[in-house]
């Protein structure tokens, strides 16, 4: 099964504001459209400015969802064009939709943080990289099964981080991004590239993309 990557496009005549919790929103347009197994990424603008609430967005803006291919795919993209996303602060009009084929890769970046919980609390990939990796393959295995119906031939999976991490916290969790690596199952390197690592990832955590930046210099 092959995993589509859509990327809607924005662009604003004036700045619009998007509150600090728009990713609950497109979590919430994407279950009502009847997906149940998605990520997506940050939104990310050529341009903002940051207020204590939110930001607005200057110019263009764009976030990617990634999933595997799925018949209703086209109805979706049609209706995120032409009904666009109520936010709010008011109905952000989406300019355009692309999508391309997900290909395999175990060396990327994160597009959105990436969450890891054990118990219902955050693990810190610094203070305890095991666990953090250990985490992440029990989730991929939870979702190829999900998808497939079957235990995957190949259970092997390590995640690690590259470069510098940038730690993320906030009063409910602490998660992380920067570049990263993955080693073991195909099976299951493929899910991450499609379905993201971690937890929560309905809830716009754990992208993953072999390219970092949206908007080229």
């Amino acid at each position: 099964m092959k995993g589509i990557r859509l990327s809607v496009n924005f662009k604003f005549n004036s700045p619009f504001f998007f509150e600090n919790n728009y990713k609950d929103v497109i979590s919430n347009f994407l279950l009502e459209k009847n997906f149940k197994h998605f990520t997506f990424s940050d939104l990310i603008c050529k341009r903002k400015k940051e207020q204590l609430e939110g930001f607005y967005a200057l110019n263009e803006a764009r976030f990617d969802i990634s999933m595997f291919n799925d018949e209703s795919l086209i109805d979706l993209m049609n209706s995120i064009v032409t009904e666009g996303i109520n936010f709010k602060y008011g109905k952000a009009k989406v300019n355009s939709v692309v999508f391309k084929n997900v290909s395999y890769f175990n060396e990327g970046y994160l597009l959105s943080p990436v969450l890891a919980l054990n118990k219902n609390k955050s693990i810190d990939y610094i203070e305890n990289p095991e666990l953090f990796s250990e985490t992440i393959r029990n989730r991929l295995i939870e979702k190829y099964i999900q998808i497939y119906g079957i235990y995957p031939e190949n259970d092997s999976f390590i995640f690690l981080f590259k470069n510098k991490i940038e730690k993320i916290c906030s009063s409910d969790f602490v998660c992380f991004k920067s570049k990263f690596e993955m080693y073991g199952s195909k099976d299951l390197i493929y899910t991450a590239n499609v379905l993201g690592i971690g937890n929560n990832t309905d809830l716009g955590y754990g992208m993953i993309s072999p390219d970092l930046y949206f908007f080229k210099p």
